[in-house]
């Protein structure tokens, strides 16, 4: 049977291994294999292997820099801006202002106020490849 862990949203299987013995059961815990925090405890004479089924999405770079999920992102709808300086040849940092609409969640949590320059974002939280590897 596939688990969701409650933690991070991976989904994973638990196997026991070594079970059925007469007496000795003990509390062993049952580990996100994802996270490694302990999502619940079962009795058993043996042991328990988790094994993990599927990663559970991240934010993206941009999103995670910025203390907000991607969805909080797409939901402001600010445009990136890259500052190129006066050469336009090379991006220094990435800045955005904070729309308005901007809903009061995201500018409590954040800290920003409407009409706010957001700027410093490093080139390397923007251009990152987050292609998973094959």
């Amino acid at each position: 049977m596939v688990e969701k862990c409650p933690f991070c949203d991976a989904l994973f299987t638990v196997s026991s291994v070594g079970d059925g013995g007469i007496c000795g059961a003990c509390r062993e815990p049952i580990e996100c294999p994802h996270c490694k925090k302990v999502v619940r405890e079962e009795r058993t004479t043996g042991y328990f292997i988790e094994k993990l089924v599927k990663a559970p999405i991240q934010d993206s770079s941009l999103s995670r820099y910025l203390g907000i999920t991607d969805e909080e992102w797409d939901e402001m709808g600010a445009e990136l801006n890259a500052n190129t300086g006066s050469s336009d040849e090379m991006t220094y940092y990435y800045w955005f202002t904070v729309p308005d609409g901007t809903s009061d969640d995201i500018l409590e949590k954040t800290g920003w106020k409407v009409g706010q320059t957001v700027d410093d974002i490093p080139v390397w939280v923007v251009d990152v490849d987050e292609s998973p590897c094959h």
